[in-house]
């Protein structure tokens, strides 16, 4: 502190930070020994770029650079030689800019007499507390070195009072002896490294006996000795790297058996292949011409279509196809496939009745009127319900999809009865959800005329829009869709986001670019066949100018309002925000029907959610002394993560999930050594394999290797958490 007090630094917080001080001081007093003070009070950036390599300054001029190179010259001392210039300059700028965070402003560094003598002495303490820090487990920021300066003496009190631990030293020495001599010494230095508290000593003493009862099954039994993990390892590899060749190699070696079918088509059908070339030069490539034209060689070439329900018919009956896969077929009536259907000789039907139905199809714009009307009535039913009649059906029920674990859980609970079977996501895990409620406040209106409801209030539509660019400006690689059930209210939103951007010029593209997902507003019926990574579904109604919520909820109170909710929960990829002015407390679900009803259920089930705290499962005793260890050096775990994942852990924004072997996972090998971790690494974990026999026989060993993906650097052993030694106050 004297020395400290001849200049113009603030007072230093810990020991750590007393080092810092020296070694700039010292710096800047090497620095003064060569140049002369004013060097530390003029601006040098411009000496430093006319000593800097000319590649890196190449709008500096020569003339200017001679100049600057002859007035850097004057600040060094007389009689004195630098050798590198550039190097020095660079060096007393780093200074200044180090010694301006510890004094005020438009202070000249000095130095202090007897700084010598001082960073002799810290040095000294700093040996001495980094040998106490080795004996004490201490690392990091419980470095004592980093501890301020008041807590650093209550501790080093602490450490020097008396103690009743050296009361029965010699009993103790005694009892040391009697327990290395049975070789239990390697023990108990463990035990006492990691403070082990009483109650589970005896449960460490037998973990330690039955891992010495294996290690001598193993020196003795040489069949055991040779079943090492690291040739496990190595043929787990080898299975994922031959699995993916071959799935990988399927396609090329269809392409060249297509592509030699072809070769060999054409010198046997040669009139067939100029035919076909003549067509295709004349422009009739309709596909009734090309089949008539080429009837052999389209097989070759072109043994897979691709047609909408309304361009099948243009293909010939008389072309028959193996398979038909009819996609989206819940959103299809039997009529729109039934082209289709009789072009088959087997059917594959995909849908999802639970967000798809037949609409009628119009060929003209506008509203319709009676004399649009068909004939025949719409036939409401898909040509999914009516194939699942009469042929078997089978249900997919594993998500693949890549984030949005909160909302996917939500929709899986709330439309398809909890079948959906997903892995969880990491930003789940690190506390990044995937679904949040933005209540407005000051949502209210006065009910439309011809609707009766309230419509669009502007308190939400400014929300809408803050978020919107919001996400133009923090995410604007990310795709982006606001959906309501409310048209009026889209095409407010749609207004007022163009108002917004176009005094952005910053974000202003990402509402007008041209992109393969460009941003849209869009209402729930329009949005069946869309999906963004990131969507804001906006409710679109408010609250009469007395507080009272309407029944009335647009399309979503609609008999097909269910089904329309479901799609507006299910079109985002990544997240979702649900923007309203209603809160489920708000209004009776007893005057709410169909999806208007359920949305207010959905509410208040993400409110329940967000106040259950996690709970850690019972899982498997490996798993819970792997994740004991693992806590030991600091690493956040949970284990048996949501009935589906083992073991996982973060630290500092990576997270990692550990598995045992695949036979504990079940399965196939393709899936629990290759899918599995692939799907997982897409959901944001790093993937580590870990062997019940090493888990058994060095847990620690284990932890360290998960530790060290983590980012955490294992120095000193760290004692466990509620036995770590505290500060005494003297």
């Amino acid at each position: 502190y004297v020395l400290l007090g001849q200049t113009h630094m603030r007072p230093f917080e810990s020991v750590g930070e007393l080092g810092e001080y020296l070694r700039l001081l010292q710096g800047i007093r090497d620095s003064l020994d060569r140049f002369s003070p004013t060097v530390f009070e003029r601006p040098i950036g411009d000496l430093i770029q006319a000593h800097a390599p000319r590649r890196d300054t190449s709008t500096l001029s020569g003339a200017d650079r001679r100049r600057l190179r002859r007035l850097s010259r004057e600040y060094v001392r007389p009689g004195v030689h630098v050798g590198d210039m550039y190097e020095a300059l660079v060096r007393i700028q780093k200074q200044r800019q180090q010694w301006q965070r510890y004094v005020e402003a438009n202070v000249v560094p000095d130095i202090p007499l007897g700084l010598a003598d001082v960073a002799v002495a810290w040095q000294r303490v700093d040996a001495e507390l980094s040998e106490l820090d080795a004996v004490l487990g201490r690392s990091g920021s419980q470095a004592l070195s980093s501890l301020p300066v008041k807590t650093l003496v209550r501790t080093l009190a602490g450490l020097a009072a008396e103690s009743e631990v050296f009361e029965n030293l010699m009993e103790r020495a005694s009892l040391r002896s009697e327990l290395a001599s049975l070789g239990l010494e390697p023990l108990l230095l463990d035990l006492s490294v990691r403070h082990v508290p009483e109650q589970q000593v005896a449960g460490e003493l037998e973990y330690a006996w039955w891992q010495s009862a294996l290690e001598h099954l193993l020196r003795s039994d040489r069949a055991l000795l040779g079943a090492n993990t690291a040739v496990v390892d190595r043929l787990e590899r080898d299975f994922r790297l031959v699995d993916e060749a071959h799935a990988a190699a399927s396609g090329q070696l269809l392409a060249a058996q297509l592509a030699t079918q072809w070769r060999v088509g054409i010198v046997d059908e040669p009139h067939e292949a100029a035919a076909l070339k003549q067509a295709l030069r004349e422009g009739r490539t309709s596909p009734r011409t090309v089949v008539s034209t080429a009837p052999t060689l389209m097989r070759s070439l072109a043994p897979v279509w691709l047609a909408s329900p309304y361009e099948v018919p243009a293909i010939p009956d008389d072309l028959v196809f193996d398979v038909v896969i009819i996609s989206d077929a819940a959103s299809l009536s039997l009529a729109e496939a039934s082209p289709a259907i009789r072009r088959g000789r087997q059917i594959v039907a995909l849908g999802d009745p639970v967000t798809q139905k037949p609409t009628a199809f119009r060929v003209a714009a506008g509203t319709p009127t009676a004399e649009d009307e068909p004939e025949e009535p719409f036939d409401d039913a898909s040509v999914f319900e009516r194939l699942a009649e009469i042929l078997p059906v089978e249900t997919l029920t594993r998500s693949y999809r890549a984030g949005g674990e909160d909302l996917a859980e939500l929709v899986n609970g709330a439309f398809y009865g909890g079948e959906i079977v997903s892995l969880p996501w990491a930003g789940s895990y690190l506390g990044r959800g995937s679904l949040s409620v933005d209540y407005v406040e000051g949502g209210i209106g006065v009910p439309d005329p011809e609707s009766g409801a309230v419509e669009s209030p502007d308190a939400e539509v400014a929300r809408v829009v803050t978020l919107v660019v919001e996400h133009a400006v923090n995410r604007g690689s990310e795709s982006l869709m606001v959906i309501t059930a409310s048209a009026k209210h889209a095409a407010r939103i749609r207004a007022a986001v163009d108002r917004a951007f176009a005094g952005r010029s910053d974000v202003a593209d990402f509402v007008a670019r041209d992109s393969a997902e460009p941003f849209s507003v869009l209402t729930l019926e329009e949005s069946v066949a869309e999906s963004r990574d990131r969507v804001i579904f906006s409710l679109g109604f408010g609250l009469t100018r007395h507080g009272r919520v309407l029944s009335d909820f647009g399309d979503l109170s609609s008999a097909d309002g269910e089904r329309l909710l479901t799609v507006g929960m299910t079109r985002a990829r990544r997240s979702m925000v649900i923007v309203s002015c209603i809160r489920p407390g708000a209004v009776d679900d007893r005057r709410l029907a169909h999806g208007a009803a359920s949305l207010m259920s959905i509410l208040g089930d993400v409110e329940r959610r967000a106040r259950v705290s996690r709970q850690e499962d019972d899982g498997d005793p490996l798993m819970l002394s792997l994740a004991k260890e693992l806590r030991r050096l600091g690493v956040a775990v949970e284990v048996n993560y949501r009935g589906l994942l083992p073991l996982v852990a973060h630290h500092q924004g990576k997270a990692v999930v550990a598995e045992s072997d695949p036979e504990t996972i079940g399965g196939s090998l393709r899936e629990s050594l290759r899918l599995r971790p692939q799907i997982l690494r897409r959901l944001g974990w790093h993937y580590v394999r870990v062997h019940s026999f090493d888990l058994y026989s060095d847990p620690g060993g284990v932890a360290q290797r998960i530790a060290g993906i983590l980012g955490v650097t294992v120095e000193a052993p760290v004692a466990e958490g509620d036995t770590q030694p505290i500060d005494v106050v003297a």
